[in-house]
């Protein structure tokens, strides 16, 4: 991606917008999206000049394409990314309506349902480390209750997919009795890898809530982008940061303490 399209990507995936779930490079018939909310049917495009002909040609092309598949197209150039962010995000959000979906009440905040959650994860992370396996964990929630909860145990299990999201999947599955874990919440105190994040997409985990960013190996929405893709059969609802600074900073601690 180019710096006028990580900046805005910042801005749809952390700030305001984040309630809409805005994707990036979704593939859309012959064409990418740069980035997609399919919630609002809108397709925005960064492109990096104004200028050239055959550029301006495309662009044509593709909007029109666009536009027959029913999305509204926002055209934006490199520089006014750059330079005019604010204009831009105001752009966007004048196309849209209050967020589809809104997180159920007492939840997104500071003291609500999903940071009581999260610290109750901190507490299986901590275990981790104790154990002297990389301090993530994970519990999954049903209706106000705990139906599995794990935390890192690869070294300990001699298992490399025994992550925390994973054993907490598996246990809530056996005890249900169903591999199929709708009507659920997943809280991890860091974001999960390729393998996790597809798993949750097989599990039918409704939605998925995690602590601290993974920028080496994040699937949500930091390396890869596998939970929410319009073109799988279950799209996973999604909540990054929430008490991200102190599941940060337990990852961040271990680590120091073993250089």
């Amino acid at each position: 991606m180019t710096e006028a399209e990580n900046k805005l990507w910042l801005q749809l995936s952390r700030g305001r917008l984040q309630g809409w779930k805005f994707r990036r490079q979704v593939p859309l018939g012959a064409y990418f999206a740069d980035f997609l909310c399919l919630e609002a049917k809108l397709v925005i495009e960064v492109d990096g000049s104004q200028h050239l002909e055959a550029e301006r040609v495309h662009d044509a092309e593709r909007d029109a394409w666009f536009a027959a598949q029913g999305f509204k197209v926002l055209r934006f150039w490199n520089n006014q990314v750059l330079n005019e962010l604010g204009g831009v995000l105001e752009a966007i959000a004048q196309q849209l309506t209050p967020p589809p979906n809104p997180l159920p009440q007492g939840q997104g905040g500071p003291g609500t349902v999903d940071d009581q959650w999260m610290r109750h994860a901190l507490t299986l992370a901590q275990r981790a480390a104790a154990e002297g396996e990389v301090p993530v964990g994970a519990v999954l929630v049903r209706d106000g209750a705990v139906i599995g909860e794990g935390w890192n145990r690869p070294i300990g299990l001699h298992d490399p997919s025994a992550h925390a999201e994973m054993l907490a999947m598996r246990e809530a599955a056996a005890r249900i009795g169903n591999y199929r874990l709708t009507g659920t919440t997943l809280y991890v105190t860091l974001e999960p890898c390729v393998m996790c994040a597809g798993a949750i997409v097989h599990a039918r985990v409704d939605r998925l809530v995690f602590g601290a960013r993974d920028p080496k190996a994040g699937a949500v929405d930091s390396v890869y982008d596998v939970i929410a893709r319009p073109r799988l059969n279950h799209v996973v609802q999604w909540q990054g940061g929430v008490l991200e600074e102190e599941c940060g900073a337990l990852l961040r601690d271990f680590f120091r303490a073993r250089r």
